[in-house]
């Protein structure tokens, strides 16, 4: 019996091989998304954090996070986007109004531009007619833009509305299909539901089967399966279980909807290094037998090597994502660290300031100070000094910004505060400031040997030597790194 899957065995292993190749040379429509991660249609603040980030894909949002009044001037911000952004080897998808609206047109006409967006993701979608009206507009600006006609693919969210689950099937099948998600909030909303998650945190019965219909039918269109948000943006814990019981279950990837999720849900969806090596195992194993046979214990085939292959797939995947998302670089290092700042060294700075009548006028007004020794000359006249007196919180602020550069630059992890602040002598426009530090105590962690808590002392004097300002600070600092 077991000789009978011999010729399944081997012709599986030679299927999957040329497969392989195939895709690497290009054959597949779009790369395996593990996080999709939404940004707010127009937020520049948003979008630079999410593409310095290790997203596999970017949603750029047109629906719930741009409000009814700001969508004409957030679609011509995301059309600028689409023409002048470096995108790197994320997938660019927006996220269109919904097709029962009048505004998803001018979605798609403002911001498909020559190269992106990669996909649309179309709410709220109740059928596959409707992905068929949406593809009538779609090829009709490809074809205007120049583009291949059919080659922007779609994400629909087949859960929006309660007649799509039951249809989620037909949908995936359509030619533009290249993923499909699910939601719950909008269907709460549209089935009267009063919550959505049972006391232990599990989806209620009627969310969790359109969770399992979108699975299935993804899988049985040959998309991908991409698993809802996790809204609880503090519980992390959470979120990790969630997405490895997702990926356990079959899904592809997550939506997410902070910064801090995006490692999280690309761990779940990525094999574990002991994932891999049973699956090289058993691929290699395989080689030499007839058909089905005993491996640890249980008997394995063609199903068994299907699935080893798609973990060697899936870590393939993550290996090259992971190259091409280096996090955000850190250095140069200017400032010294913890063990370089010894007690007793004194530095002097390299940076000089000459105080202006401007720098102390913008200073004074911008934190909303109204001493008159700053601002009103009339009055200063009469004082002691005969002038107006530069604000002495910008002479410390002053003092402190000059000492950074040969301290802290880098190097810091964090300031805890001063202890004592002293200003000698005033300092009047035209003067020009120099400074040193000095360090005053070093106290490395007992807790954590990467790090310990300095005590800098910083001095501002004035061109006649004179000192104007002396601050003393503790700052958490950082050990050398192993490898710089």
């Amino acid at each position: 019996q077991l000789q009978a899957f011999a010729p399944l065995t081997r012709s599986f292993m030679a299927f999957h091989l040329s497969r392989l190749r195939a895709a690497r040379g290009g054959g597949c429509k779009m790369d395996r998304l593990r996080s999709l991660h939404f940004v707010p249609g127009g937020s520049q603040k948003f979008l630079d954090k999410a593409l310095a980030s290790r997203a596999d894909a970017l949603i750029i949002d047109l629906e719930d996070s741009v409000l009814p009044a700001e969508k004409p001037a957030a679609r011509a911000e995301v059309a600028k986007w689409m023409r002048s952004t470096q995108w790197g080897d994320k997938t660019v998808c927006v996220r269109i109004n919904p097709l029962d609206t009048q505004l998803w047109e001018e979605d798609v006409e403002m911001t498909m531009q020559a190269e992106k967006p990669d996909m649309l993701v179309v709410p709220k979608v109740s059928s596959r007619d409707d992905l068929e009206k949406l593809g009538e507009t779609l090829s009709k600006v490809e074809q205007k833009l120049g583009r291949q006609v059919g080659g922007t693919t779609v994400l629909p969210i087949v859960s929006e509305v309660p007649e799509a689950p039951l249809r989620a099937n037909e949908i995936a099948k359509h030619p533009r299909v290249e993923a499909i998600t699910w939601g719950a909030e909008d269907l709460s909303a549209e089935l009267g539901a009063k919550r959505r998650r049972d006391g232990a945190g599990e989806y209620l019965e009627v969310f969790q089967l359109c969770r399992s219909l979108t699975l299935l039918a993804a899988k049985g269109a040959k998309v991908q399966a991409i698993d809802t948000v996790y809204t609880n943006l503090k519980d992390l814990d959470g979120l990790r279980s969630e997405s490895e019981k997702s990926a356990d279950t079959g899904f592809d990837g997550k939506l997410t909807i902070h910064p801090d999720q995006i490692d999280v849900v690309n761990a779940a969806f990525s094999p574990s290094q002991k994932e891999v090596a049973e699956a090289k195992e058993l691929l290699e194993a395989a080689k030499s037998q007839p058909g089905a046979f005993r491996f640890k214990g249980q008997m394995v085939d063609i199903p068994h090597f299907k699935q080893a292959q798609r973990i060697l797939d899936r870590a393939d995947f993550a290996g090259e994502s992971s190259k091409s998302a280096e996090p955000w670089p850190e250095g140069p290092y200017h400032g010294k660290w913890l063990e370089e700042l010894t007690e007793g060294l004194v530095i002097p700075h390299a940076l000089t300031r000459t105080v202006t009548e401007t720098d102390n006028v913008i200073f004074t007004t911008m934190t909303l100070n109204p001493a008159r020794l700053h601002l009103d000359y009339e009055s200063a006249k009469a004082t002691q000094f005969g002038k107006p007196l530069v604000n002495s919180m910008f002479t410390v602020a002053l003092l402190v910004g000059m000492s950074v550069l040969e301290t802290t630059h880098g190097t810091t992890i964090a300031n805890l505060g001063f202890e004592e602040v002293l200003f000698p002598r005033p300092v009047f426009f035209g003067d020009t400031l120099r400074a040193e530090t000095e360090i005053i105590k070093n106290r490395p962690s007992s807790s954590n040997p990467s790090r310990g808590i300095v005590t800098f002392e910083h001095r501002a004097f004035n061109q006649k030597g004179e000192l104007v300002c002396k601050a003393r600070r503790n700052a958490m600092m950082r050990k050398r790194p192993s490898n710089l």
